[in-house]
């Protein structure tokens, strides 16, 4: 019985596997999510992250670590400031509704069910002496989303990649919209002188400088 129970442990645990390494989203709606905010100095907007904590809590404790390095955050000209919660967490039910909400301009919310690799910063002792050194560095790993790279399976929709590709394609068309009028607007002009060149062949010169 105990055997039996080990090997069905195990099954589960390889059928999680194969789910969150999937490259098909596995909409996982179960157990519960750490929040990663990343709030941008730029864009005037906070990002939420929602991490699963069921397997990542090691990694998680470590990002923890680090970014409390950090003595005191603050906004850096356009840069990022980052803090995550690891004694309150949401369903995961909260975090798929929140990547629903239309309230940022630049980037939703994402919810991330897949396992998070441990991140390290890479603090040199010069680092550790200087806020703004540790805040850069941070960034440069994790600013504008790029916890993307450490962990995986994002909880996408196929509107959700729709909406993405609708505002691509709209700011596609504006660019080449704008770029038809400034050409269309110079052949205008090349017209113009064209008509006016080939008016004035021929003329007498005390018409034309009437004209």
């Amino acid at each position: 019985m105990k055997l039996n129970t080990e090997l069905n442990n195990t099954t589960n645990s390889e059928n999680e596997e194969l789910k969150t390494s999937s490259p098909e989203p596995s909409h996982i709606m179960s157990g519960d999510y750490v929040v990663l905010m990343e709030t941008n100095g730029k864009e005037f907007e906070s990002w939420y992250y929602f991490i699963r904590r069921e397997r990542n809590e090691e990694a998680l404790k470590h990002l923890q670590s680090q970014l409390e390095m950090v003595k005191n955050w603050y906004i850096l000209d356009e840069l990022s400031t980052f803090d995550i919660d690891m004694e309150h967490f949401v369903s995961a039910k909260t975090a798929k509704e929140m990547t629903k909400l239309e309230m940022n301009s630049y980037s939703f919310h994402r919810k991330f069910d897949g396992k998070l690799q441990k991140i390290n910063f890479n603090f040199t002792k010069k680092d550790l002496r200087n806020n703004e050194r540790m805040m850069c560095k941070i960034f440069d790993h994790l600013g504008y989303g790029q916890i993307e790279d450490y962990i995986s399976d994002e909880d996408l929709d196929s509107e959700d990649l729709t909406d993405y590709n609708s505002s691509s394609e709209e700011e596609t068309e504006e660019t080449e919209d704008t770029d038809n009028d400034s050409i269309s607007e110079d052949d205008s002009e090349e017209q113009k002188t064209s008509i006016k060149n080939i008016g004035n062949k021929g003329l007498p010169p005390s018409l034309v400088r009437n004209n």
